[in-house]
């Protein structure tokens, strides 16, 4: 059986199509796969800054795995209302400064893509915000036993 790269699809209709095929098929990891190429074709539309794009991918990638949990089209509609009010870093430095994790970080942590975490973002575009806000993201990732060397590099 000749199974399809999501790699090498940049219609997202097209990967939504493949991911339904492999999850009636059972092939799960052809079906994340999918979701992680639809979050990438997200991020790289938003080109204004490295961290709108990542903080773009990482949340689509969210809503992805939060969609298929709930076997709807789910969206973080709160963050995505604050992002347009004050923007990915703003966000961002909120969200690491509550004691609570961001939106879908324990899914793509599971999932092997902790990189895709606010936390990991922020820890990647660590001259962008406060130290505080570094600090706090370094603790939450430490806090799950996330190597901040996997996600940050």
């Amino acid at each position: 059986m000749n199974i399809p790269d999501p790699q090498t699809f940049t219609d997202p209709d097209k990967l939504r199509k493949l991911m339904a095929n492999a999850v009636r098929l059972g092939y799960d990891d052809l079906a994340f796969q999918c979701k992680m190429r639809i979050a990438e074709l997200v991020g790289a539309a938003h080109n204004e800054s490295a961290v709108e794009r990542e903080f773009w991918t990482g949340l689509a990638a969210a809503e992805e795995l939060r969609t298929a949990d709930n076997g709807r089209v789910t969206r973080l509609v709160k963050v995505r209302a604050k992002h347009k009010r004050v923007g990915a870093e703003k966000v961002l430095s909120d969200q690491m400064m509550e004691d609570a994790l961001s939106d879908g970080f324990d899914k793509l942590v599971e999932h092997g893509r902790g990189d895709l975490t606010g936390e990991a973002i922020v820890m990647r575009h660590e001259e962008t915000f406060s130290v505080d806000v570094v600090n706090a993201a370094r603790k939450k990732l430490m806090d799950k036993g996330v190597a901040v060397a996997d996600v940050a590099g």
